[in-house]
């Protein structure tokens, strides 16, 4: 019989390893998307015009349903699932729903209405040039539509990773990602906004998610309707649900006044980049778009999971599990991101060449984005360790402790990025998200030991969830990666005297430093223990 601590812990990481395999497919056909779009439109006025319309839904969508309010609504179904039953969980969650919705489309309206307004304060570098405000203005009245689409999408995500059926939403950003991608064909001169096709791809991406999910709900039974209507008590019921709904609102402002703020550091970014001429905003989104990928993968794997396993830990009162999964979640999380920006930091330029010098995209825009990537690339350890340190307080239904370090890192992120753009100019601005998502790891694990979530550094104690352990590790990866690094660099010079194409170099350098990171650290046992036993599972049973 499995010990139900295995049981336990399985769950989190079948569940990180489902979200990582999927998102690394939606992460593969977001390069692809990216790549095409550099091709078609370059890194200059005609990308800048296209991402600024494109930040609006997603800020949004981050702010409302798929950051605040699953940060408030996750939980609360999660404990109902297993303390009550799923009949009460469903009619919870069929409520918030529909008020949700309703709220993002009215929501919807008023953008539509006020987009003007927004899009001068958004770009106010943009503001002597009115052929380019108004080209912003109508792009973005159309992506705005994906924002109640993507937040619905959202929200049924969270009944199906409740389910433990991770990869269902993890894989709807393919789909979106696909929908671009065959929208770039569309584009040319004759458009009087060249990249309009893209704006209708994005919605058209929304709507094609929405059906995606539908299927697989209806296909796994996500929902056991044979069981709703089988209710005793209807006015104990109702009361039940008014209670849990008022916890949900009250636990979504200070969430959405978190997440606000956190969306508020990326706004402030476009609006200093835009005061720095055409083509800022795009180096930083290109620079993002590599350094995100071990976020993208790793941290939002292990944030989503973690949301999920924490709140079932939180609910049963299993401290020691809880702490057990931060702990594991910390180590996974530095086993990927140490590796990944030591690559971005020693290759920026290569990556930067290879993936997008082509078309509009040229020599000039390669070197530009090569200096954001670096900035970027110093502070991809700690976007991963912020990533796993937020659900310990989300899972408790805690929103306010992210909300004020929210604030915090806001008023750092603003001071920093107008201090080193001076400097560094857009590369100034990423260097401060850099810096402040360092700050922020340590004010939220100076926190998790003030609130025993995990110990202190302790060198004489050997427990898993000892923070010690985890320093140590981080300290024995750097070496490994170190080592990497510097094979790398010899096969890169011996590759280098064969005048090989710039993409088979890549190729050759890619596949040589991960299989030598891997044997390396499997030689050394640096593998986390439980990632490691759950993939030799899934070998045994694919023989």
């Amino acid at each position: 019989m499995k010990n139900p601590q295995e049981n336990k812990t399985s769950f989190f990481i079948r569940g990180f390893t489902q979200t990582a395999f999927f998102t690394v497919i939606s992460r593969i056909t977001g390069f692809v998307r990216d790549i095409f779009i550099a091709g078609f439109l370059g890194a200059g006025i005609f990308s800048d015009i296209f991402l600024i319309a494109f930040k609006i839904p997603n800020l949004l969508r981050r702010i409302t349903a798929e950051g605040a309010l699953t940060s408030a609504f996750l939980p609360i179904y999660s404990k109902l699932k297993v303390q009550i039953g799923e009949c009460l969980a469903f009619i919870y969650f069929k409520k918030v729903f529909f008020r949700v919705f309703i709220s993002l489309f009215i929501l919807m309206i008023i953008f539509q209405l006020i987009m003007p307004s927004v899009i001068q304060f958004l770009a106010p570098g943009f503001l002597n040039n009115e052929d380019v405000i108004e080209q912003i203005i109508t792009l973005s009245r159309i992506t705005i539509i994906f924002m109640p689409l993507i937040s619905i999408v959202a929200m049924l995500g969270v009944a199906t990773n409740v389910s433990g059926k991770f990869w269902i939403l993890a894989f709807t950003p393919t789909i979106l990602n696909t929908s671009i991608i065959l929208g770039c064909f569309f584009i040319n001169d004759y458009w009087t906004i060249k990249s309009l096709p893209l704006a209708i791809a994005t919605v058209f991406g929304g709507l094609t998610q929405i059906i995606f999910i539908l299927i697989m709900i209806i296909k796994f039974k996500i929902f056991n309707f044979k069981n709703f209507s089988k209710n005793s008590n209807k006015r104990n019921t109702d009361n039940q649900i008014q209670f849990h709904m008022n916890q949900t609102w009250k636990k979504f402002l200070p969430a959405a006044f978190g997440g606000g703020i956190l969306q508020i550091n990326l706004l402030v970014d476009t609006i200093l980049a835009s005061f720095l001429g055409f083509g800022s905003i795009s180096y930083l989104y290109f620079a993002d778009r590599i350094a995100q990928l071990p976020l993208g993968i790793i941290g939002i794997a292990l944030g989503t999971t973690l949301l999920s396993s924490l709140s079932k830990s939180d609910a049963i009162k299993d401290a020691n599990q809880f702490s057990k999964e931060l702990i594991i979640s910390f180590k996974i999380g530095l086993f990927f991101s140490i590796p990944a920006a030591l690559v971005f930091i020693n290759f920026s330029d290569l990556l930067i060449k290879v993936l997008f010098e082509r078309g509009e995209f040229t020599f000039k825009e390669t070197t530009q984005t090569s200096h954001a990537l670096l900035a970027y690339a110093v502070g991809v350890p700690a976007f991963i360790m912020v990533k796993s340190c937020q659900p310990a307080f989300l899972a408790e239904g805690n929103t306010k402790t992210p909300m004020y370090i929210g604030f915090i890192l806001l008023i750092l992120n603003i001071i920093l990025s107008f201090s080193l753009m001076i400097f560094l100019k857009h590369a100034g601005i990423a260097l401060a998200t850099s810096i402040v998502s360092w700050i922020g790891t340590i004010i939220y694990i100076t926190l998790l030991i003030k609130t025993r979530k995990i110990e202190k550094p302790n060198f004489s104690s050997q427990k898993e969830g000892n923070l010690f352990s985890v320093i140590f590790y981080g300290v024995k990866i750097i070496l490994i990666s170190c080592l990497m690094i510097l094979s790398m660099k010899l096969v890169q010079h011996i590759l280098e005297t064969y005048n090989l194409n710039d993409v088979f170099v890549l190729i050759i350098l890619c596949i040589f430093g991960f299989f030598m990171y891997i044997l390396t650290t499997k030689i050394f046992k640096y593998i986390p223990q439980e990632l490691e036993h759950l993939i030799s599972l899934k070998f045994k049973k694919a023989k």
